[in-house]
């Protein structure tokens, strides 16, 4: 099927028959409709619609035969051409040269005015089917009585008449004057006059009643016997030509089917290639094409009207058949070319009212986005004032131009909605998620434009921070291990040198000095791993309930004797209660013992440690305070970086790592670790969120310290 919708042949095969099954199939269904009685209802001649428009047609000269034969009646005098009209309609209208039969009598009385039918004979016993109207017939109407005239009456309310009598003169009628006004045909409804020529004494009125029919059987040649003739011709064939024009009926559906779903396909390609024709603007061809339609059709009215009066012949037909094809070809290149367009997405796009809006569109737009956005609103909001008011003035347009701002409005909703959205996802943790800004207006266009740049900013930032962090997580790690290896053959040798008999002081003092700083070498070897495993967040965390009061006291018990050999006082501040928090075990006692561990360092001999434990709103704190031994001239957070503390004390064996660790491990179980120095006074706190109430009666037991 695709193969043969291409070939063009085949396309103007299918072109051909549609044209010439739709030129046909047109006038045969025109002329099957026409002939609708005949061949679905299936009634007689005499009930036929022919019959009845030949019927309607001889009312009109027995209507103006009544008239003038009551004219004559009234004595009315008669023009000559009056007289010579009466007597062409009598002898048209004679029994002997038509089949319609007719009686006029008087409406009110049954008296007879005029029958064409033969002496003794009645309308009943010569026609098919009696049909019965009347007329109204006056004499002098349009004369004088199109002369009244009615006045307002502004004071009482109501209409006065004026009455043109025969003598030319006029006569005020008031509400009072009922009586005389009745004369005249005219009666008061309570503020104008009805008018009833019956009663006008001015006039001469009748109705008449004519009974007519087409005789039965026809006994003369006119007419009705020459449509007779061809009802009958019409009825035997009628039913084979239906059958034809539903066959090209449908052939010509089938065609436009057919070219419908092949127009545009080219051999070898899949897609839809618009020709020269559609590639016109469509509002361009729709003008040029109503055009050559109305010019077809004012020159086939003419043939029309010569089909109807003198019937088929040969120059009408071809004619016709010229103009039906000019209009049908004109029709069926429409049809194609919408539907090229249709599926090519051009239906709208390839007009010249698409153009122009696009060149006032890019005008408006460049003006409009030079200007601050404030200015914009203003203007947009003077426009919709202008709107408001121009629609106000027509009714109708104000739904449809509220609607429309309503639309705009909603639709700019919607698409800030979709850009909040797509924020929501950057600032939710997907920097490389991308806001679509098809379709924007530019303003929220311009903004996504910019969400989307910062996200990818961000995404670019994050991984670099990511290959930057594990880039120092491997090189650390790969130092230490590789520091590890000849750190352990170090001690071991070290060891070995101490097993052995050595009665130099001097060098024992040399394997003391070695035992000291290998054992602190590996110290450092391990915090440095600690240390990037708690900044990477690699350690494993679990949470559990534990007394906060509880473990720092046995940290405490730990240092106790080194507290005492560094002459330092620990003055403690526990609250009565156990305080309960949630912590990794692990991790906090390494916390604590850090913190120990820097007051033992860096505190000032014969001075006192402060530990206190207190519970603030729903946190639980834990501060650390001393008086440094040096001089902290350096800000908090420097404080907590790596190697700070041993690079500006290097009388201790200190490495600077311990606050490093301790904030990294406070932060991984949620907690929040802070320090502050006031001259020489040095003040760290951890702060835990409170645990909720224990499940169970028991408290879980303390793990023991690492």
């Amino acid at each position: 099927m695709k193969k043969l919708g291409t070939r063009l042949v085949v396309k103007a095969i299918a072109f051909l028959l549609a044209l010439g099954t739709g030129v046909g199939g047109f006038w045969a269904t025109l002329f099957i409709l026409s002939q609708w009685d005949t061949l679905w209802t299936g009634v007689g001649y005499y009930s036929s619609n022919a019959c009845s428009q030949y019927m309607s047609n001889c009312m009109v000269p027995v209507e103006e035969l009544a008239r003038l034969l009551q004219y004559q009646a009234w004595e009315a005098p008669l023009s000559y051409l009056d007289q010579q009209r009466l007597s062409d309609l009598e002898y048209a209208l004679d029994s002997e040269r038509t089949n319609f039969c007719f009686t006029i009598r008087r409406n009110d009385s049954g008296a007879l005015v005029y029958s064409n039918l033969e002496d003794g004979q009645t309308v009943e016993s010569s026609v098919h089917t009696v049909l019965r109207d009347s007329i109204d017939v006056t004499y002098n109407d349009g004369g004088e009585r199109r002369k009244d005239y009615f006045v307002w009456n502004g004071e009482k309310q109501f209409y006065l008449l004026y009455v043109v009598l025969d003598n030319g003169t006029e006569q005020l009628l008031t509400p009072t004057d009922a009586a005389l006004a009745a004369q005249y045909g005219y009666t008061f409804n309570g503020n104008s006059w009805d008018y009833n020529q019956a009663q006008d004494s001015r006039l001469l009125y009748t109705e008449l009643a004519i009974e007519y029919g087409v005789a039965y059987p026809l006994s003369v040649h006119d007419e009705f016997w020459d449509s007779f003739q061809d009802f009958n011709e019409y009825a035997r064939y009628l039913p084979a030509l239906a059958v034809l024009t539903v066959v090209l009926d449908v052939s010509c559906v089938l065609a436009c089917v057919f070219l419908c779903r092949v127009v545009g396909r080219r051999p070898g390609r899949e897609d839809i290639i618009p020709s020269r024709f559609d590639r016109i603007p469509l509002d361009l061809l729709v003008l040029l094409e109503l055009w050559v339609i109305i010019l077809l059709l004012t020159g086939g009215d003419p043939m029309a009207v010569a089909l109807n009066s003198n019937g088929p012949s040969t120059d009408v037909v071809v004619g016709l058949a010229l103009v039906s094809s000019g209009v049908g070809l004109c029709l069926l290149s429409s049809l194609l070319t919408l539907m090229t367009r249709i599926r090519t997405k051009t239906l709208w796009t390839n007009t010249l009212v698409w153009r122009l809006i696009q060149v006032l569109g890019r005008a408006i737009r460049n003006a409009a986005h030079s200007w601050p956005l404030t200015g914009r609103v203003i203007v947009l909001f003077l426009l919709y004032l202008v709107g408001t008011y121009l629609t106000a003035l027509t009714i109708v347009l104000v739904p449809v131009y509220q609607g429309l701002v309503l639309w705009l409005l909603c639709r700019w909703a919607i698409q800030w909605h979709r850009v909040r959205q797509g924020a929501d996802h950057i600032l939710g943790g997907d920097p490389s998620f991308k806001i679509d800004t098809r379709g924007l207006y530019h303003d929220l266009a311009q903004h996504a434009k910019q969400l989307n740049d910062l996200g990818g900013t961000i995404s670019q930032a994050v991984d670099e921070r990511i290959r930057s962090e594990r880039f120092r997580a491997e090189l650390i790690t790969n130092v230490s291990h590789d520091l590890k290896t000849p750190l352990t053959s170090i001690i071991n040798y070290v060891d070995l040198l101490k097993k052995q008999p050595i009665d130099n002081p001097q060098v024992q003092s040399y394997i003391e000095v070695l035992t000291r700083k290998s054992q602190r070498l590996k110290k450092l070897t391990e915090d440095l791993v600690e240390a990037s495993k708690a900044s990477t967040g690699t350690l494993p965390v679990h949470l559990e309930r534990l007394g906060m009061v509880q473990l720092v006291q046995q940290a405490l018990g730990e240092f106790e004797e080194r507290f005492a050999q560094s002459n330092l006082a620990v003055v403690t501040l526990y609250p009565e209660e156990e305080v309960w928090i949630m912590a990794d075990g692990h991790h906090l006692w390494r916390v604590i013992d850090n913190l120990l561990s820097n007051c033992n360092k860096y505190a000032l001999e014969g001075t006192r440690v402060y530990l206190e434990i207190t519970r603030r709103d729903n946190s639980a704190v834990f501060s650390v305070k001393n008086i440094s031994r040096q001089q902290l001239n350096i800000p908090p957070e420097q404080l907590m970086e790596r190697f700070v503390r041993g690079d500006t004390s290097r009388t201790t064996d200190g490495s600077g790592l311990g606050l490093s660790i301790a904030r990294s491990l406070t932060e991984l179980q949620h907690g929040q670790f802070d320090l502050s120095i006031d001259g020489d006074l040095f003040k760290a706190t951890v702060t835990f969120q409170l645990a909720p109430p224990p499940k169970a009666e028991t408290e879980p037991q303390l793990p023991p310290p690492a």
